[in-house]
């Protein structure tokens, strides 16, 4: 067991996959050159891959290796940012060193299962005409699913050949059931044969939610009908394939990993084995260039875009049909209801899109789509559908009596082209907006209905997809725009999942429009730090140089969200408040009580007046060796939002004061951004120029603080902290920080901007703390991870 341990942990300088000649890698170089001729991707994007894809792979246990071994890892990316190409690439790497078996677990729907299995017959197989070269004699890959065919268990004689094997299974327990009969009946072939199990989407239907029977010598497996503490079946599934290799790893792909950082490490069950726990690796894979997540959609970056657009109450309650108990009264003939406002401008405002996508000539027969994702109830998608459906025909007929729909059009593009790069004068814009209509395809995608979105079949189209479910987990919305989004959930992995909008929106990122509500709104924008804290952990853990089963991950908690689901985080607990190596800033703003505002702006004048900061750096005011007193005086009087969280004044008080007497967070600096372009007021003596931040919410501004504004105060400034894409490195900044010293920014953001009458400045603040000696955390871990 030692042996498998050391085979699956951190690998050490010289890594197994350093055997491998540089001609060896034969499948790899298949794909690489496949997505050179392909166009889409850059050379620093593919010189990504292939190191990332290495990365993971070097993290796996060697395939050559004389010992039996049962690898676990996890791999977080970002939703809809490229996970697929990685474990494409990882799986062409694994079969060049030596693994013979891939078996990809593709979601719970045949759409993302046919996808996917689409998708690596293109990249890596060479079994789709317009994908990589068919591969040399003895090298081709042997597919045992196909297109349309899920695991249909073939004569095991097949795996006599020394062709890799490749399997797209659904995650649904009658077709896991075959593939392990299947791989059991296949004992005498799999001595040597190793095999890898990609996961992907790896936190759904994949975590047990239920028990694990305990050892018992006196139980013979065989004869073992305890059902009552057994795992849930698709677990055990899972579990039981990978134990009937002796050679076998298992690597969990997600973007919201919170249920696979909380399971029990220790858990086995004494007939399928232990857990899926990621014990030997969790790694973050990059942000790739381009990508928009949650900080461009709901924070500081986009401000300057019209993104966010409310949804009234009354537009909510009258999409949502009351819940009616059953019925046994058939009633057909139904009049589809009339849409409220909110949802017709979205459907103009995606045809307008659509209308500057045309004009720009990148987009000729590129699909574009619009999500309107309201209720997970089938009755609900049905209604919402036919009345778009039935709008849409309103305004077609209007438009074929030739009214004047630009009349209808105008006011929306009014609204709508804020930020937008138009590529065309108006008439001609709304003139194309009318021809887009025309187009319009409404799908409805549940489990009721057999429509699809068919990308491949009929491109170019103009695509309102309706639905639940089916709209999350994998599935791609192919130049998604607009959004209408009022699906609310208690888990925050459950809401980022279903947000499609996330993903590469090159030469359209102007055009993306979001209809929500302003909870849902403030929850995305609290999701950004929640997200970050999760790759700062992962961070950490890597340079700890850690296993996950030796270092407990530490995630944020939201204020209003579980992280994921209670059945699947049992070993979740809470630790003491600490802010060590974090920037809570505040995120909520009491924007609609003046009290709360006057007085922050009056104690932030009394600060500054006492400190007199003169010295000019770095686009504002920096004041130097401020006492840890005088910052702990301002957080016990500054006045916040009654709901933030991610900044509590008094226990951070509390905190500082604490971590002075063992002498650390002592030497504070103050600083107040002071953008030139901003309109100027003056705070006691100091004129500034007011910060611009555009509201998210009624109460929120989503992420406050400028990553550069975190290194003004240290050595190296904030240019001493930039990656290789320009971005700063806010994180890096913290932990250079010496523990003594803190950081305090000061935003005096421009009231006019934020809807708020009579004040000449609203008082924001952040703070960039280093790391400090405490192991307190505020936030959530697995209970069960060990320490040595």
């Amino acid at each position: 067991m030692e042996a498998v341990r050391i085979l699956g942990g951190i690998p050490p300088k010289a890594a197994w996959t350093d055997r491998i000649q540089l001609s060896g890698w034969y499948h790899w170089s298949r794909l690489e050159a496949l997505l050179k001729n392909d166009g889409k991707w850059t050379r620093d994007q593919i010189a990504s891959l292939s190191a990332e894809s290495l990365r993971v792979l070097r993290h796996l246990p060697d395939p050559k290796s004389d010992f039996p071994f049962q690898g676990r890892g996890l791999v977080v990316g970002y939703v809809q940012s490229g996970k697929t190409a990685n474990y494409t690439a990882v799986a062409a790497r694994a079969v060049d060193a030596g693994y013979r078996i891939v078996v990809v677990l593709s979601g719970i729907h045949d759409s993302l299962r046919n996808q996917t299995q689409n998708r690596l017959e293109r990249e890596l197989t060479g079994h789709q005409s317009d994908g990589v070269a068919p591969a040399e004699l003895g090298r081709e890959w042997i597919c045992l699913t196909t297109p349309t065919d899920d695991f249909q268990e073939p004569d095991v004689r097949i795996l006599q050949s020394p062709a890799p094997f490749l399997a797209i299974v659904k995650k649904h327990t009658v077709i896991l059931g075959k593939l392990d009969k299947w791989l059991d009946s296949a004992s005498r072939y799999l001595f040597d044969m190793p095999v890898l199990i990609i996961d992907d989407e790896a936190d759904q239907a994949s975590i047990n939610t239920k028990g694990n029977r305990p050892p018992d010598p006196s139980i013979d497996d065989g004869d073992d009908e305890d059902t009552t503490s057994a795992p849930s079946k698709t677990n055990a599934l899972i579990r039981s394939i990978l134990g009937r290799a002796p050679k076998a790893s298992y690597i969990a792909y997600t973007a919201t990993p919170f249920a696979n950082i909380f399971i029990d490490p220790t858990a086995v069950d004494r007939r399928v084995g232990e857990d899926l726990f990621p014990r030997d690796f969790v790694i973050q894979l990059p942000r790739p260039d381009g990508y928009t997540g949650t900080e461009e959609l709901f924070g500081s970056t986009a401000r300057d875009r019209n993104v966010l657009q409310p949804v009234p109450e009354e537009d909510i309650k009258s999409l949502r049909s009351a819940r009616r108990k059953k019925s046994t009264q058939i009633v057909i003939d139904r009049k589809p209801d009339s849409l409220p406002l909110s949802l017709s401008n979205a459907l103009i405002s995606f045809c307008l899109a659509g209308s500057i996508r045309s004009l720009r000539p990148q987009f000729e027969d590129a699909p574009h789509t619009m999500l309107v994702h309201v209720s997970q109830r089938i009755p609900d998608q049905e209604r919402i559908a036919a009345s778009i459906r039935e709008q849409v025909e309103l305004w077609r007929a209007a438009d074929a009596q030739q009214q004047n729909l630009e009349g209808i059009f105008r006011p929306v593009w009014n609204e709508f082209k804020g930020g937008v790069a138009a590529p065309a004068d108006e008439q001609t814009i709304i003139r194309a907006a009318i021809s887009v209509l025309r187009q319009l395809d409404v799908v409805t995608l549940n489990s009721d209905s057999n429509q699809n979105l068919e990308y491949d079949t009929k491109p170019g189209r103009h695509i309102v997809a309706v639905g639940g479910n089916r709209l999350s987990r994998g599935l791609t919305l192919e130049g998604l725009t607009v959004s209408y989004f009022l699906r609310t959930t208690s888990m925050a992995d459950t809401l980022l999942q279903m947000a499609r909008w996330y993903g590469f929106r090159h030469g359209y990122e102007d055009l993306i429009r979001i209809w929500t509500t302003d909870g849902i709104a403030r929850w995305f924008a609290e999701l950004a730090l929640v997200e970050q804290s999760l790759r700062d952990a992962i961070v950490s853990l890597g340079q700890a140089g850690r296993r996950p089963n030796q270092m407990a991950l530490r995630l944020r908690a939201h204020s209003e969200l579980l992280l994921t689901a209670r059945n699947k985080s049992r070993t979740a607990a809470t630790q003491a408040d600490s802010w060590s190596g974090e920037h809570p800033q505040t995120v909520m703003l009491p924007l609609s009580e003046p009290s709360k505002l006057t007085a922050n702006l009056e104690l932030t004048t009394n600060l500054l007046s006492a400190l007199r900061p003169s010295e000019r750096f770095h686009g504002g005011y920096i004041a130097r060796d401020v006492s840890a007193a005088v910052i702990i005086e301002f957080l016990r009087n500054y006045q916040t939002h009654d709901d933030i969280v991610a900044l509590r004044p008094n226990l951070l008080a509390d905190w500082i004061a604490a971590r002075s007497t063992v002498d650390e967070l002592v030497d504070w600096t103050v600083f107040v951004p002071s953008p030139s372009s901003g309109n100027p007021t003056k705070l006691g003596d100091l004129e500034v120029g007011l910060v611009k931040r555009s509201p998210l919410s009624s109460e929120g501004i989503g992420i406050l603080t400028d990553p550069a504004h975190e290194g003004v105060d240290l050595p190296e400034g904030p240019e001493g902290f930039k990656r290789e894409s320009g971005a700063y490195d806010a994180e890096a900044m913290r932990a250079a920080r010496p523990a003594s010293q803190g950081l305090l920014i000061v935003y005096p953001l421009d009231p006019e901007i934020l809807r708020v009458s009579n004040i000449n400045a609203v008082i924001a603040i952040a703070l960039s703390l280093p790391r400090t000696s405490d192991e307190g955390a505020n936030w959530v871990v697995n209970s069960e991870v060990t320490r040595d």
